[in-house]
């Protein structure tokens, strides 16, 4: 099946590849609007000649070379967090903390581009993407290294700090290691992308951004060769009207390290990414199955997941709804420049019978002042990990009340 789809993969990359005009790709994640520059019309000069070559004896001719555009930016950011589950946070009347500190680049050069962040934590550093690419025309450019997965509602399909269920079960701001094509115009915006294995091939490692699949002692499954199709058609329906339609395709391999043997996973999701003037509505649709090659006795209902230091354990087979709306309202005050108020509701449905549905709403708001962002979210989980209940769409018929948490973010970012 995996060479099949590695065969119609390859001839859809070559057949968008000599059709589309030669324009600049337009990326929806937001990566690569940075990384795009007026073409050039002048012959291309290697990178280190140009350079080499820059000295103020020759500055006429240096005009027609210019050096690459490099733009540093980073964040600082401090959270609260007062939860109703954890008896201790509760007589301390919640924590205040050191949360992240990270840096990221953005590197042009012509039609050459590179992006990276890396960021520390408390009690762990990672990188969140890094790769280069090349612009191939106006309007498709090719990516390689970590990058985003093309997959959902792009950038995020969430407004809070919190995001939804969808991004620790791997379907949302989702980063690994492989090569992407980007197509995007007017109407449609196309992705395809392979990806070898996940961003740290170290199965082993909790310390990550983005949710993977993880190992331990009896848990041993790991992702590899996975593939991406991602269409997004822009529909617009007048002047303050329009609606990004779109589907997505998620098909790849589950090696287990115990039985040497190779499962598979599948993943499909509808989309739609909706902008009504100042207001933003998220609707979404996943279904998504794993089916790993497990030793003899140990059950395939649940695979493991991780990432933030922590191992946790997922219903293998499940669909995920998504509904998020939010409204932005300007203010442009000499305090606040503009607030989000948002609602996010996200739930985990168990198929085959196995395990019980897991919830998450988010209220919140985002107070903004330039570089200054403050996240005010109330999280109301049931039976949802990182609210409290013991995975995602497991069976635990004890945990079926919903827990709260108060989560405060104050993020500087430059």
């Amino acid at each position: 099946m995996m060479n099949q789809l590695s065969k119609i993969f390859f001839i859809y990359l070559l057949i968008s590849g000599l059709t589309m005009e030669k324009n600049y790709a337009q990326n929806e994640s937001g990566h690569q609007d940075k990384n795009s520059m007026d073409k050039e019309d002048d012959k291309k000069q290697p990178f280190l000649s140009d350079i080499l070559n820059s000295n103020s004896n020759n500055l006429s001719r240096d005009s027609l070379n210019p050096l690459p555009k490099i733009k540093i930016g980073g964040a600082l950011r401090l959270n609260y967090s007062y939860r109703n589950y954890d008896e201790q946070n509760m007589d301390r009347l919640g924590d205040f903390e050191f949360e992240l500190f990270r840096l990221n680049a953005d590197i042009d050069y012509k039609d050459i581009f590179l992006s990276v962040e890396y960021r520390w934590y408390g009690n762990f550093n990672a990188i969140r993407y890094g790769y280069f690419g090349y612009h191939l025309t106006d309007h498709s450019s090719i990516q390689i290294g970590i990058h985003q997965v093309p997959f959902g509602i792009l950038p995020y399909a969430s407004d809070s700090f919190w995001f939804n269920a969808t991004y620790y079960l791997g379907f949302e701001d989702d980063y690994d290691a492989g090569i992407k094509f980007i197509y995007d115009n007017e109407l449609w915006n196309l992705q395809g992308a392979f990806y070898k294995n996940p961003e740290y091939i170290d199965s082993e490692r909790y310390g990550r951004y983005s949710f993977d699949l993880v190992t331990d002692d009896i848990q041993t499954n790991q992702e590899i060769n996975q593939i991406n199709l991602r269409s997004v058609y822009k529909w617009a329906l007048g002047e303050d009207l329009l609606m990004k339609l779109g589907a997505s395709i998620e098909v790849g391999q589950i090696y287990n390290k115990t039985t040497k043997e190779k499962g598979n996973r599948h993943a499909f999701a509808l989309h739609n990414n909706l902008f009504y003037k100042n207001w933003n509505l998220h609707f979404q649709w996943i279904d998504y199955e794993f089916n790993p090659k497990n030793p003899g006795g140990l059950s395939d209902e649940t695979v493991q997941f991780g990432a933030f230091m922590f191992p946790f354990m997922v219903n293998s087979k499940a669909n995920v709804y998504t509904f998020n709306a939010s409204n932005m309202v300007n203010i442009n005050g000499k305090y606040l420049d503009k607030i989000k108020f948002y609602v996010n509701m996200s739930m985990v449905n168990p198929k085959k019978g196995y395990g019980s549905n897991s919830k998450q709403i988010v209220l919140g708001t985002t107070l903004i002042k330039r570089g200054l962002y403050a996240y005010f979210d109330y999280i109301f989980g049931q039976n949802m990990w990182f609210s409290g209940g013991p995975g995602i769409g497991l069976e635990h018929p004890e945990d079926q009340d919903w827990n709260s948490r108060l989560n405060i973010n104050f993020g500087y970012y430059f």
